[in-house]
């Protein structure tokens, strides 16, 4: 499972409910083995489950955040990567990803990308005038 800042309380919520839960069935498991009677065996496995409950809450979630903010910055650098891709419209000069471009031209060997469909018609109408700018 891909932890995000959108999921971290519920997967924090899980882990540190599920360790605490595990480690009231260990002590369980070692009480009754040493013999003690069923109120120390319950009563232990509760105190060893909230104990842990209290430890892990603060915990957990930070350690979590922390991964989610690291796996943020991963895809920051991609996004970064993604716009120094960008060109620019000849009409407007707005930078565009050329390949959500609302239309291109071909004019003397190479193709421009526009905005909007207004800078390709002006464009497509007085090529000359923008492809020099």
């Amino acid at each position: 499972m891909r932890i995000s800042d959108d999921n971290v309380n519920t997967v924090s919520a899980v882990i540190y409910t599920a360790s605490a839960s595990l480690a009231a069935v260990v002590l369980f498991g070692l009480a009754t083995a040493a013999g003690y009677g069923w109120v120390a065996r319950i009563g232990g496995a509760g105190w060893v489950f909230l104990l842990t409950m209290i430890i892990l809450m603060p915990i957990v979630p930070s350690l979590l955040r922390e991964r989610a903010g690291r796996e943020t910055t991963e895809s920051t650098v991609s996004e970064e990567v993604v716009l120094e891709k960008l060109v620019k419209d000849p009409v407007c000069g707005m930078e565009i990803d050329p390949a959500k471009a609302a239309g291109s031209s071909e004019f003397e060997g190479q193709t421009h990308y526009f905005c909007n469909l207004n800078c390709k018609e002006s464009f497509d109408a007085e090529p000359e005038k923008y492809a020099t700018k």
